[in-house]
């Protein structure tokens, strides 16, 4: 008896998803196929548009039980160029009424044939046919020829194998609409920011107000409110918490003997009728180390010589609540040729102290908080899933929308930014091979906990430091994933036992310690799941480095580093080697020249900027769980993250400047810029 199925299938809804190519249907079922049918009218070129709905017939003989795949095919025409075709998703209804869901998802390109499997997530050990087995290895297969490790420098975490965009898969590619927006164009950047840089070449500064005329801080409050108070102490210690690189800062116990800071030194801003000592006994004294910078020698720039140190700066908590630096030491070996500075030295000599802290953590931020620790950190996460997990686990549903287009811009990144004549090696006293050598470091250094937010913030000891803003909202982030991810996780895990008997997973797991973090047993990372506990903490730390963490340190990185002279990508000048030698001329001498400051401005103003077709935490527009239950645990993270947002807002009421960069209607959902 002839039985008639309704197939209908949804186009992408941006520029160019659609196609004039032929397209054609064949429904798989467990117990036979259709015929392969067209969508569209045979006799023409017959236009899909984007964001359409064609919805077909399809007559077979007998009934094709269970709908398994949907097989997609595509033929050019003879005369007309190739024109993929984004296929957004799938709908079968069969003769029963029962309605089948085929989220897809994916470019068909070429003359190729793009199989999609029905809905619902399992794992490997429910796919409980012949055909369902031969296409999990197929599609595995396909995946690991596409999306190939490289290795970039060694010592580095691995990475996709791409010179640029085009050598990307075309489903890792921005769309586009985003191609468009994010395109890395520094002279269109200038030209956005009105400066010229043919006024800017082989220049100095010769006073601060140069900076000041050079660009309109205006339509930015919080660069504003920087340029207006970046000399002052309170603003200086403020930065550690919430500025562009809040995760350094962490409470001292001990005076390191490596930074001989004595009560004479400090007394007059700790106060009458208390010592040094009390107050690190009370939790007041706080330190940032940029020890990691020690002993790798600066980049040059257009052949000049730059500067590169290790500084130490020593905080202290007041009465008023307020972060306030204490005392700086330049280098890290103590000696007469390296003066600890404090604040009742001379205004310029503190000043340049400052500058020469703020300079160092501009570098670890660039490179160790944003580049490796979001974005190469996503890119290791996005191609192990995408070798390792094929599309109906439910783990790459729950996170294929916060590895959305990493690889697209981090190729982007490393051309522009970390290569051969980019970014760093035209403006950064970290570019050259300091870069590299900062990253091999930082690599080394990087723990599993310290990746974990409130592991993160209890070794750091940090939980009762006041006005921290990033931590405390950071936290409501991390909680709010962590619940959404045990959510799933109790949807389609019944026990520890079926995580441990879960070979996707584990295989997942084991690629991301070899390939990202290069075997380091040091390193803490999982290389198993014992626990279905387990398997939710490394969830969570992977959504939130691609989401939370990323923006902690990417959306404000215009707001605090266009003013250049508290965020110097580079220094011209050698630091201090005594005191009372420096005047305000010395530092603008040290400062980075007008070419490196319109390049790092333009550059850093690309970075900030957000796609109007950006998707924000928990919103996910392409809806790979087809079942009624993870559903209701999205809906659940949706307006838990409503919640946060809406305790972020009345907190910031009360605020000068607001902290709004893990406001989670403002956080994107991957490392997409």
């Amino acid at each position: 008896m002839s039985v008639q199925y309704e197939v209908s299938l949804v186009t992408g809804d941006f520029p160019k998803a659609g196609t004039i190519d032929r397209i054609f249907v064949t429904l798989v079922g467990s117990r036979g196929n259709s015929e392969k049918v067209r969508v569209g009218l045979a006799w023409m070129v017959d236009k899909i548009r984007k964001g359409s709905v064609r919805t077909i017939k399809i007559q077979c003989g007998n009934d094709l039980g269970e709908i398994l795949l949907v097989r997609l095919y595509k033929d050019k025409h003879t005369l007309l160029p190739e024109d993929s075709w984004h296929c957004q998703y799938v709908t079968v209804k069969a003769p029963n009424q029962k309605v089948y869901n085929f989220p897809c998802y994916s470019w068909l390109e070429d003359e190729n044939t793009l199989d999609i499997i029905e809905g619902t997530a399992r794992r490997k050990a429910e796919y409980r046919s012949t055909v369902l087995e031969q296409h999990w290895v197929d599609e595995l297969q396909r995946r690991q020829k596409a999306y190939q490790w490289s290795t970039y420098a060694p010592g580095i975490p691995r990475c996709i194998k791409a010179e640029s965009s085009d050598d990307l898969p075309k489903d890792a590619q921005f769309t586009l609409d985003r191609k468009v927006h994010i395109a890395f164009n520094i002279d269109s950047a200038l030209l956005d920011l009105g400066l010229n840089p043919l006024k800017l070449l082989n220049s100095v500064w010769n006073n601060v107000g140069e900076f000041r005329r050079y660009l309109d801080f205006t339509k930015v409050p919080v660069a504003a409110h920087v340029m207006k108070h970046w000399k002052e102490d309170t603003f200086f210690g403020y930065q550690y918490l919430n500025g562009s690189n809040p995760q350094l800062i962490r409470r001292c116990r001990t005076i390191p003997a490596k930074f001989p800071v004595t009560d004479e030194m400090v007394s007059t801003l700790l106060g009458p009728n208390t010592t040094l000592q009390q107050e690190l006994q009370k939790g007041k004294i706080f330190l940032v180390d940029y020890e990691l910078l020690d002993g790798i020698p600066a980049h040059s720039i257009s052949g000049d010589q730059q500067y590169l140190e290790a500084p130490m700066c020593l905080l202290y908590v007041n009465p008023q609540d307020e972060l306030i630096p204490i005392a700086i030491q330049i280098k890290q070996k103590p000696g007469p040729q390296n003066p600890i500075f404090l604040p009742s030295d001379s205004k310029y000599d503190w000043r340049l102290a400052k500058i020469w802290a703020r300079h160092a953590d501009t570098q670890i931020h660039q490179l160790v908080s944003h580049l490796l620790k979001t974005h190469l950190f996503a890119e290791i996460f996005c191609v192990a899933t995408l070798r390792m997990l094929p599309n109906a686990h439910p783990i790459f549903k729950l996170l294929m929308p916060h590895l959305k287009y990493t690889l697209d811009i981090n190729t982007a990144a490393r051309k522009l930014l970390i290569s051969d004549g980019g970014v760093f090696d035209q403006a950064f006293s970290t570019g050259g091979s300091a870069k590299l050598q900062i990253l091999q470091r930082a690599l080394e250094q990087t723990t599993y906990s310290s990746l974990c937010l409130p592991e993160d913030l209890a070794s750091r000891n940090v939980e009762h430091l006041p006005r921290y803003y990033y931590r405390d909202d950071a936290l409501k982030i991390w909680s709010a994933i962590n619940r959404f991810v045990d959510s799933i996780v109790n949807v389609y895990y019944q026990d520890d036992g079926s995580v441990q008997e879960d070979s996707e997973i584990q295989a997942w797991a084991m690629e991301i310690f070899t390939e990202g973090f290069l075997a380091r047993e040091s390193s803490g990372f999982p290389t198993v799941f014992h626990t279905k506990a387990d398997l939710t903490k490394y969830l969570t730390m992977v959504i939130f480095t691609c989401s939370g963490r990323h923006a902690a340190v990417n959306t404000g990185q215009y707001d605090w580093g266009s003013w250049i002279p508290n965020s110097p990508s580079t220094m011209q000048k050698p630091p201090p080697s005594e005191k009372e030698k420096v005047g305000k001329l010395d530092i603008m001498r040290t400062l980075p020249g007008k070419k490196e400051t319109a390049l790092v401005v333009a550059t850093v103003y690309l970075l900030s900027k957000t796609s109007p077709t950006s998707t924000k935490l928990g919103m996910y527009v392409e809806e790979r769980f087809t079942e009624a239950a993870p559903k209701a645990c999205i809906e659940k993270f949706q307006q838990d993250l409503l919640q946060i947002t809406h305790e972020i807002k009345k907190r910031n009421q009360a605020l000068d400047l607001k902290y709004e960069y893990l406001q989670p209607d403002l956080i994107e959902n991957s490392v997409a810029i």
